[in-house]
């Protein structure tokens, strides 16, 4: 198992085994995409593509942003990275260029890209501040970065015991195993600047989540994927679990989802 240091503790990478690509991860990506898709692309329009932009998508998983960043600039590059090529095989997009590639260690020459995006990556690196400096040299001047990354604050104070009992103590798994940072969203958007970007912007979304829906689905998978861990390590008991999985199948139920916050930075 590859592993690093953090923090005085062994942290696995991500897709060891948390997010390991399997088919039950596959379907979770898909819903992934159906659900945040629509805020992605507002935001990337928002900032302008250029139809001849050289485009980087990090961790793309399933490809949809980079399918759609090869529409919205035909006569530009496109290059998907991941760890696991597994599904940017199946893109049917001759233009896009499919890397296996990690953001921690693996280069890319200065002034390469004019658009970089990486969604649901940076918080679960221990190395983020060092990637968001990397991602800065790698952006030709007036290109911009879009990172996005969950916030916990709404699953703090939701009034479910067991809702924010399962999404606390998942939080607190992943954390302790991939040295992934549920609150680093919170000062993502301030540090770009420290690192050197300008023209710095952020966007916060806060969903509805109701059972039974595509993105009570994704959440309710997301969890279930760690539920042997959870188990284990005696975060949760199975009931909790159970009851867990009822109330997000439950068209009933009502709270809020995790915080989807957006931020970007030019060079």
């Amino acid at each position: 198992m590859a592993a690093d240091d953090f923090g005085g503790r062994v942290v696995e990478k991500y897709g060891d085994t948390l997010f390991a690509l399997d088919q039950d991860e596959e379907f979770r990506l898909r819903l992934l995409a159906e659900v945040f898709d629509p805020l992605c692309r507002a935001a990337l329009s928002e900032l302008g593509v250029d139809a001849r932009a050289r485009c980087l998508e990090v961790g793309a998983g399933s490809g949809s942003v980079a399918r759609w960043l090869c529409d919205k600039a035909p006569h530009g590059d496109v290059v998907a990275t991941d760890l696991d090529l597994s599904l940017l095989d199946r893109v049917p997009e001759p233009r896009l260029r499919r890397l296996v590639h990690d953001v921690t260690t693996d280069p890319f020459p200065e002034n390469s890209f004019d658009v970089i995006h990486a969604r649901l990556v940076l918080s679960h690196l221990p190395q983020r501040e060092d990637v968001m400096r990397r991602m800065l040299r790698w952006l030709r001047p007036g290109g911009f970065v879009l990172i996005e990354s969950f916030c916990w604050f709404p699953v703090e104070s939701s009034p479910h015991p067991t809702y924010r009992k399962v999404m606390q103590r998942w939080s607190s798994l992943i954390c302790g195993t991939l040295g992934t940072d549920s609150w680093w969203s919170r000062a993502q958007p301030g540090s770009f600047l420290g690192y050197g970007y300008r023209d710095v912007g952020a966007n916060t979304v806060t969903q509805n989540l109701r059972g039974g829906t595509p993105l009570a689905d994704f959440w309710r998978l997301t969890v279930d994927m760690s539920r042997d861990q959870l188990i284990a390590g005696g975060y949760v008991l199975p009931s909790d679990l159970d009851e867990f999985y009822a109330l997000l199948r439950d068209d009933t139920f009502w709270d809020l989802a995790p915080a989807l916050v957006q931020s970007w930075g030019r060079k």
